[in-house]
């Protein structure tokens, strides 16, 4: 491990974490050489610099600092688009996130088991017989986004819609969009779709997330429609993408793990176990912080406005934490890995995410227990603030 002293901080003018050749290639393994070379390293850039944490316990505790490590980052995001409670800091942050615990409380989650197998069950028995899918398009996006249309109250029928507009907004590169343009188009669409349900739930009422929300009161007053499009938009890009991607990533896995395959075939209670493992070794999510002071960290002078980068896979990643780390651990004990954050903003939908992994595993192996990675496979893996595979073509007999 490299000298961690002030004085010794790798500089890396120019690294881009959602563009480097090297991490395009294969991040994690790239975090990993970089974790050995410096926990933390420095990035000049022309309004303070960036601070790449790359240990789990440099991230665990940036993560739990919300006093030190702003998540108000929006003034550094395409459109300044503000996610709420995502982008609040405590007591704001509390106050708005305490509107959704009844939602995805683990009781209101079991409720909606039933629901959960049901679309998982009909989307396989759809192309099961075909012998051959893509995991993304034919089972990964339409799974999750299904049940969270359901939640919100949106038609399914506009399935097709909201998931491209998700996949612009999040996986849309620089290369393919210079200007941001498109980004910022399908942002102002998901604005625009949730402005119509909101002010369609404020006429009529229905059961749905949505209409509790436009009920519900923060500090004695009635959210504004500000508010609910930032709280919309967190819900809207969560419950597309981030389950929909680690099912890409797990049924990749085990296309190309016949011998785990067949373990969880046989022995179906360890998929709660696999589910936490692939979220360890598959980590996606890189979550950005805004420094609130001039402060030292790790050894490290960050400034006040500085910009901290939090890459979960390399948490997931760091043997210090993880004995064997590089190895997938179908029965892993302890397994704090920290996919879904940590601290105040860990991820409020994680019953609900694990709910449906879970589900999608067991159910998808009931009926499809042996298949491969098709052999003129193309899958290419995009990384950015939240990393995924563009298709994952997979057969069986």
């Amino acid at each position: 491990m490299a000298d961690r002293e002030t004085t010794s901080v790798p500089i890396r003018a120019g690294f881009n974490y959602a563009s480097d050749p090297a991490l395009l290639a294969s991040h994690r393994d790239e975090w990993s050489r970089l974790r050995e070379e410096a926990s933390i390293f420095r990035v000049p850039q022309s309004s303070g610099d960036a601070w790449y944490l790359l240990s789990y316990d440099d991230i665990r505790n940036a993560l739990q600092d919300w006093e030190l490590f702003s998540s108000d980052f929006t003034a550094y995001m395409e459109g300044g688009h503000k996610m709420i409670p995502e982008n609040l800091d405590p007591p704001e942050h509390t106050k708005y996130r305490r509107l959704l615990t009844s939602s995805f409380s683990p009781a209101a989650v079991r409720a909606w088991e039933p629901r959960v197998r049901s679309v998982c069950v009909e989307l396989i028995d759809g192309f099961r017989h075909q012998g051959a899918c893509d995991v993304v398009k034919d089972f990964g996006l339409q799974f999750p986004t299904a049940i969270f249309m359901e939640m919100m109250g949106l038609s399914l029928e506009r399935g097709d819609e909201f998931i491209a507009r998700a996949q612009t907004l999040l996986h849309t590169t620089d290369a393919d969009d210079p200007g941001g343009s498109l980004r910022v188009e399908a942002a102002m669409q998901i604005f625009e779709d949730i402005a119509e349900l909101v002010a369609e739930r404020r006429q009529r009422p229905a059961d749905d997330l949505v209409s509790h929300l436009v009920v519900s009161q923060v500090d004695g007053r009635a959210l504004s429609d500000e508010d609910l499009g930032g709280m919309g938009l967190l819900l809207y890009l969560a419950g597309l993408d981030t389950v929909a991607s680690m099912l890409a990533y797990s049924l990749r896995h085990l296309a190309e793990h016949p011998g785990l395959r067949r373990t969880l075939v046989d022995q179906p209670e360890l998929i709660p176990s696999a589910v936490e493992e692939f979220l360890r070794y598959y980590s996606i999510a890189t979550t950005p912080r805004v420094v609130t002071r001039d402060a030292e960290f790790g050894g490290c002078p960050m400034k006040r406005g500085d910009q901290i980068i939090i890459p979960t896979a390399s948490a997931g990643r760091d043997s210090r934490q993880f004995p064997d780390a590089d190895h997938f651990v179908v029965d892993r004990e302890p397994n704090r890995h920290l996919a879904f954050g940590d601290g105040p903003h860990r991820c409020a939908g994680i019953h609900l995410a694990r709910m449906e992994l879970g589900i999608a595993l067991e159910e998808w192996h009931r009926r499809i227990p042996d298949y491969r990675v098709a052999d003129d496979a193309v899958i290419i893996e995009h990384v950015g603030n939240v990393a995924g595979l563009s298709a994952v073509p997979i057969v069986w007999d």
